[in-house]
């Protein structure tokens, strides 16, 4: 007849969990095959019996499981007991994804919603297609608001080796980043 997980370690079947845990400490250091006991040729048969007993024992579930089992009687369930595994499949959260989407958009159309329009903003010194420029002393282009008296518009900026159309002026460009080519007004 096999044993109990309970008298493989040695206690009661009502022992406390710490009980349990002294118990297979003291089990394994007996039959440990660095112990002088352990050399024997059943030593890994016998921890793999305590180890299986402490498995089982030592989760509150896995033990009730076994001790229902035990009530039973069935010297064969005992014998081929096996914790039970739970495989689950992982799910892509689908709904949280598609809720936080459904949040972020709803934020942003209502900051848009709330929010002034936007103002366009004053010349920031970089010359582009369409921007007003005067043209100072040193024949270069700078760029002012269009709503000020300027020279003329800025149809492109090319590179210096590049020229411009025909029908615009070449000037440099105060920041120095090519020609600028200008319509005059």
């Amino acid at each position: 007849m096999t044993k109990t997980h309970y008298e493989i370690l040695g206690v009661l079947p009502n022992a406390s969990a710490d009980e349990i845990r002294v118990a297979y400490r003291m089990r394994v250091r007996e039959v440990h095959p660095d112990s002088s006991v352990g050399k024997s040729a059943d030593a890994s048969q016998r921890m793999a019996e305590i180890s299986k007993a402490w498995e089982v024992l030592q989760d509150p579930v896995l033990r009730a499981q076994y001790d229902r089992l035990l009530i039973v009687g069935s010297p064969v369930a005992e014998t081929r007991y096996e914790p039970p595994v739970f495989i689950e499949r992982g799910t892509f959260p689908w709904r949280m994804v598609g809720s936080l989407t459904g949040i972020g958009i709803a934020v942003v159309l209502l900051i848009n919603i709330l929010s002034d329009p936007a103002t366009p903003s004053g010349p920031d010194g970089l010359i582009s297609g369409g921007s007003c420029v005067v043209i100072d002393a040193n024949q270069l282009a700078n760029e002012v608001p269009c709503d000020q008296q300027h020279y003329g518009v800025t149809r492109t900026l090319v590179g210096f080796d590049m020229t411009c159309p025909t029908d615009t002026e070449p000037y440099r460009d105060r920041q120095g980043m090519g020609i600028a080519c200008v319509d005059p007004a």
